[in-house]
């Protein structure tokens, strides 16, 4: 009588399933590949104060992000996805100045180089009557596919002129820990079978790519954990 070596037909076996199952089956597969094969991603810097954890905001000004070109519409794509994402938070309400051409609008490039005028701090207080503010630029930028996005943001309190959070990262979609990101996003955030793209709709759009950054780099903000903690219990 001849032996029947179960562990020889496993491999028949997921054979048979993969073929009865279709498509389906080669995202589970593709998604397997990347979550037992890749690092994650935890490239995002960021940091928190105790000032912040310990003020209780109730309006935060948002300036619109800059970017060394003249491309407004991935500027506007940033700062709406922000926007919204800091929205989310239900922590405090976010002001967008409209149209403005003052103080706040010249120190942009200053936030750039790490540092903000103390009167600008006060201007923003006096003006939009804020608890804090926040700068960003887009330190990278590439639309098309691959694409990539670079982000500065800090928060400054109007109070102290002290930073009270700051994030920076770069969400290179050619890198294999940010497909896996994106597949995160995409799993949790859109409904299954939305487009025929699935996960790969969001590099193919700049305004879905933004709000993707978005995102991830508003959960430091968000969360008492870390970022790896947070991203490690999404993913699991």
């Amino acid at each position: 009588m001849k032996s029947f070596n179960i562990t020889s037909t496993i491999p028949v076996l997921i054979f048979i399933i993969l073929c009865l199952t279709g498509c389906e089956s080669t995202d589970t597969v593709d998604d397997l590949f990347y979550y037992n094969n890749t690092k994650n991603f935890d490239n995002i810097n960021f940091h928190k104060s105790e000032e912040y954890v310990n003020t209780r905001l109730k309006r935060v000004l948002l300036l619109p992000f800059t970017i060394k070109t003249h491309r407004d519409k991935v500027v506007n794509e940033v700062t709406n996805a922000f926007y919204i994402e800091l929205q989310k938070s239900a922590k405090f309400d976010i002001l967008v100045p409209q149209g403005f051409q003052d103080i706040l609008s010249q120190q942009q490039d200053i936030w750039n180089r790490g540092l903000i005028r103390a009167e600008t701090i006060v201007e923003a207080k006096k003006r939009y009557k804020v608890d804090a503010i926040i700068f960003g630029t887009i330190t990278q930028y590439h639309p098309y596919e691959p694409p990539i996005l670079g982000i500065k943001v800090g928060m400054f309190s109007a109070n102290s002129g002290n930073i009270m959070w700051s994030s920076d990262a770069i969400f290179d979609s050619s890198e294999a820990s940010v497909i896996k990101l994106i597949k995160t996003y995409h799993r949790e955030h859109y409904q299954k079978h939305q487009s025929l793209y699935d996960w790969k709709i969001i590099p193919l759009s700049t305004k879905r790519y933004a709000q993707f950054v978005a995102h991830y780099m508003v959960e430091s903000l968000k969360s008492k954990k870390t970022l790896w903690e947070t991203f490690f219990h999404s993913t699991r």
